[in-house]
């Protein structure tokens, strides 16, 4: 497994459960970036880092179902429960139920982070996208106020944002930004 895969998995447990899941994690070349063995570690760790948190349901200071109440939306968990468990799961929380197989828990920690970073590389997409949608709505909207302003057709009132651009060195939505933000149009 590769490194950036490695550096998004946390575990949370008690001391003994942490030590006899990491040995099975690490045979398997799944280290743990972080061991924590309270949800309050666990909670900080995790939200510095976007990460996949394995935790079992009872921690020191609090439950699991706890600890995912207080994790950032881009956290995802996996808990391991005893196999009596009925309580409330809610959405960010995958459960195990215990016993499980060594091969079972390594199977469901390599399928989720797989899950965890196809995630992560989607939701960067969806940021980059988002702003590149807010500055075409900028350019947009200074490219109409210099239509109006000056009478221009859509293709003339580009080539003056561009030609400013590349004569001041400054990227086209910056010059939109000053375009939409001045009371005046400035010298073009």
């Amino acid at each position: 497994m590769n490194a950036s895969v490695a550096d998004s998995l946390i575990l949370a447990a008690p001391q003994s459960a942490a030590e006899k899941i990491g040995n099975i994690l690490s045979a398997a070349n799944l280290t743990p970036c972080a061991v924590c063995h309270t949800g309050a570690e666990a909670a900080l760790a995790a939200n510095q880092r976007g990460a996949l948190l394995l935790t079992t349901w009872r921690l020191g200071d609090m439950t699991g179902e706890e600890l995912a109440g207080m994790l950032a939306d881009d956290v995802d968990v996996l808990m391991i429960v005893p196999q009596d468990y009925d309580g409330h799961t809610p959405d960010n929380i995958l459960i195990l139920r215990n016993p499980i197989s060594q091969d079972a828990l390594v199977q469901a920690v390599r399928a989720l982070l797989y899950c965890h970073l196809r995630m992560h590389h989607l939701r960067l997409e969806a940021q980059r996208l988002a702003a590149a949608l807010e500055a075409r709505k900028i350019i947009d909207r200074a490219k109409g106020r210099l239509m109006d302003t000056l009478h221009l057709t859509e293709a003339e009132a580009h080539h003056i944002m561009q030609k400013k651009s590349m004569d001041t060195g400054r990227r086209l939505i910056d010059v939109a930004k000053e375009i939409t933000e001045s009371p005046q149009l400035a010298a073009l």
